[in-house]
């Protein structure tokens, strides 16, 4: 019993020695991975701002170099012009990137909406943009284009198309520095804009005129028609419009103005052979 007690005592000894060499070999073929992850164990718990010898020496080793740079698709900013933004290129420490300062650096760009930035330990960074959408053209001291929500955010480039709407009528209000009413009067006209594409009326509205008064006055393309349609209760008086320009169908060049702004009635200007208007009414029922 003595014996056969002995004998696994030697074993166990045996198979712990060999575990130990197993165990060495693996760490010795490892060991660049391995004192990565340790001093990335360190400089989490140390912390980057202590700037502490090993958090130094992470901060320069290759391992912890940016080598590859993911960016969502754009389709108006390219994404070498995103990087140059923010100041990022490959072999860039990833400790030196900080994530929410990258993101308020981008949105920073006129073009971007929002940003997100992931740091993906050791040498990968993911960055994902939203970009914004013109939606119009409005003229101040130049050309800028208009968001969807109505913000003027970027200037017109000289070799860019304009194959946008124009509004105009703010330029004084935008120049004197006047709020809210330039936000929200041009939000409203590019409103106007969406809903009159929507509606499947037949044309392409070329300018949207605004008038403190007044309200909106849209221009179309072709018929060059002048639809007043004032403030508010937008899809009513474009669903009267649709009611106006079917009895009208194949006579547009006819039309003059149609004027929306009334509660109950529409008022339809037509052109006369000698060049003057004659102001005509169609009861509309509200």
């Amino acid at each position: 019993m003595l014996r056969r007690l002995r004998g696994s005592v030697k074993r166990a000894r045996v198979g712990a020695a060999r575990g130990r060499v197993a165990s060495w070999r693996f760490l010795r073929g490892h060991r660049r991975g391995v004192a990565a992850a340790a001093v990335l164990a360190l400089a989490a718990g140390v912390g980057i701002a202590e700037r502490a010898p090993v958090t130094r020496w992470a901060l320069e080793h290759p391992y912890f170099a940016v080598s590859e740079i993911v960016v969502s698709p754009t389709k108006r900013v390219r994404e070498g012009a995103l990087l140059q933004w923010v100041g990022i290129r490959p072999g860039m420490s990833i400790w030196t990137l900080e994530p929410r300062a990258l993101e308020r650096r981008l949105e920073e760009h006129p073009w971007i909406r929002r940003a997100r930035v992931v740091r993906e330990l050791p040498r990968r960074l993911t960055i994902e943009v939203a970009e914004r959408e013109a939606a119009a053209v409005v003229m101040i001291d130049q050309l800028y284009y208009v968001d969807r929500g109505g913000a003027v955010f970027a200037r017109v480039g000289s070799d860019e198309s304009l194959d946008l709407p124009f509004v105009t009528g703010i330029e004084a209000a935008v120049v004197n520095g006047e709020q809210p009413y330039p936000r929200h009067a041009v939000r409203q006209a590019v409103k106007l804009l969406d809903l009159m594409g929507r509606a499947g009326l037949p044309f392409r509205v070329s300018e949207v005129h605004i008038d403190r008064e007044r309200g909106i006055t849209a221009f179309p393309v072709e018929p060059q028609i002048e639809l007043e349609v004032g403030w508010g209760r937008f899809p009513e008086k474009l669903a009267r419009l649709r009611g106006v320009l079917s009895g009208f169908a194949g006579r547009e060049a006819q039309l003059r103005g149609v004027d929306l702004t009334l509660e109950s009635q529409v008022v339809v200007r037509l052109r006369q052979a000698g060049g003057s208007d004659r102001a005509s009414t169609k009861h509309v029922r509200a």
